[in-house]
């Protein structure tokens, strides 16, 4: 760091900066020196340590801290500290020397009577903040229709890089067959990383419409769907067309005394598995057995006189 300049001065803001105005001074020199767009990568590095310092608040104070002494070692910083010791007090360089061991600053200075207050520098200047760390991760979701999750899509998303402003746009193929909840993750599209890390990752979250026919099965590519018959369709048997998510229909015979909730499976009928390469989830037709809730008179006579007729112990287990 220049000679004289402390991280405030880096940043370009006053000590009393708010939070909101560090980061804001940080984003638009970030966009500016940032070394993946032709900027000075030793510029970047300045104030990105300086970023890091000033946005964490325990550091924040542990720093100010500092300036109260007189600056910051070698940078001729505010009141010309110097580097021997004072009468009856640590030189800066016993200070600071504890302080890039990890023992803070109260290791030299609780031996002249000094208040420690707890300080640990030994993360902030022993290379904590200049250590090269991977970006963080970004979150995205999209909306998919039900459609576009059975042939698949591509789609164009744009977001913004938090550190600089900057707008990433990055295309994204939906898969054939993706469910409701499914993540891509797609890297190097995340935050950028600080002192030559690495960027992070794009995580795209795929939220997938419902459909009024047919109802994903979890996260499998099996398919339900509820077939609606009649009372009197479930005890003579019946032929019901039964649609596809495909739009094909396949005829579906149900057994004379079809019970209600049964499930007929017809394989390779269902969704495109997303995790499976050429594999189909089934079809699972549920039959639904609907009782009418009013009668004509004539429907009235001839059940009362099926009902009479009918000498089955329904009850019998009770």
């Amino acid at each position: 760091m220049p000679a004289g300049k402390n991280f405030y001065d880096v940043l370009g803001v006053s000590k009393n900066a708010s939070d909101k105005e560090i980061k804001s001074a940080f984003r638009k020199l970030a966009q500016k020196y940032h070394p993946d767009r032709g900027g000075d990568e030793a510029k970047f590095k300045e104030i990105s340590e300086a970023y890091e310092t000033l946005s964490n608040p325990d550091k924040r104070k542990e720093y100010d801290m500092m300036l109260q002494f007189g600056g910051i070692p070698g940078t001729g910083g505010a009141g010309g500290y110097a580097y021997g010791g004072g009468a009856g007090g640590p030189s800066m360089a016993d200070i600071f020397g504890s302080m890039f061991r990890g023992e803070g600053v109260g290791g030299a200075y609780s031996s002249y009577g000094g208040d420690s207050a707890g300080f640990d520098f030994g993360d902030m200047f022993g290379g904590g903040a200049r250590r090269a760390r991977k970006g963080s991760d970004l979150k995205a979701v999209i909306d998919v229709s039900f459609e576009e999750s059975l042939h698949g899509a591509k789609r164009n998303i744009t977001h913004r890089i938090p550190s600089t402003g900057e707008q990433d746009t990055l295309e994204v193929t939906i898969p054939a067959g993706c469910y409701d909840g499914m993540k891509l993750r797609f890297k190097n599209h995340g935050e950028y990383g600080v002192n030559g890390g690495p960027r992070g990752n794009m995580l795209v979250e795929f939220r997938v419409a419902e459909h009024p026919l047919f109802k994903r099965k979890g996260k499998t590519a099996d398919v339900t769907i509820d077939v609606p018959i009649s009372i009197y369709e479930a005890a003579l048997g019946c032929t019901v067309d039964v649609p596809t998510p495909s739009g094909k229909k396949l005829r579906l015979k149900v057994p004379a005394g079809t019970q209600e909730g049964k499930s007929f499976r017809f394989k390779d009928m269902g969704m495109p598995d997303a995790k499976r390469k050429d594999h189909m989830g089934a079809l699972l037709a549920t039959i639904s057995v609907q009782v009418p809730t009013s009668l004509t008179d004539k429907e009235r006579a001839a059940l009362e006189k099926l009902r009479e007729a009918d000498e089955r112990p329904y009850r019998a287990k009770l």
